[in-house]
């Protein structure tokens, strides 16, 4: 295996390590969707490692853009064999409630990591996966294509009520 947080050169998917840095249903690096889930708070976390583990992110304005009432995202993560949440100075934390008592919210991911690298506001999530899969909170899937639409619609909207300077 490559080290923790190592990334590859080029940024593609490393000989043994595919189900790490591969694809996954949505078609695009594993780690992509994270970014897009940029100041969502993870409200829950539920399953076992190694196996499926399943989070509920609260990002009300994302969930907005979407049909119908909610205030946030399912996130599945199939064969989850890592989930390691740690704050700045401090020791890692594996329990998932404790994880959810920390608060985590997700800032960025860093791209080509592995595990993936989820950097929230005080201090870094560590995930290893084969597929993830996004629902809705009220369980309808979302593909990443409308994910990332939805994202560009609300920053586009949101830049273009800043005030322009002169």
């Amino acid at each position: 295996m490559m080290p923790k947080s190592q990334t590859s050169s080029s940024c593609k998917p490393v000989i043994g390590h595919y189900r790490t840095l591969g694809i996954n249903n949505f078609g695009v690096k594993m780690e992509e969707f994270w970014g897009l889930l940029h100041d969502g708070g993870i409200e829950s976390i539920a399953g076992k490692i190694p196996g499926t583990v399943s989070l509920e992110v609260s990002i009300r304005y994302l969930r907005q853009q979407f049909p119908g009432a909610g205030t946030g995202f399912k996130v599945v993560l199939s064969d989850c064999d890592q989930f390691v949440y740690q704050e700045y100075d401090s020791s890692p934390v594996e329990d998932f409630d404790e994880i959810v008592g920390l608060e985590p919210e997700i800032v960025s991911v860093e791209k080509c990591t592995y595990p993936v690298v989820v950097n929230c506001v005080m201090g870094s999530l560590k995930v290893s996966y084969r597929a993830a899969s996004v629902y809705l909170d009220s369980g309808d899937p979302v593909s990443f294509d409308e994910l990332a639409a939805a994202s560009k619609a609300y920053w586009d909207a949101w830049a273009a009520s800043i005030p322009q300077r002169r």
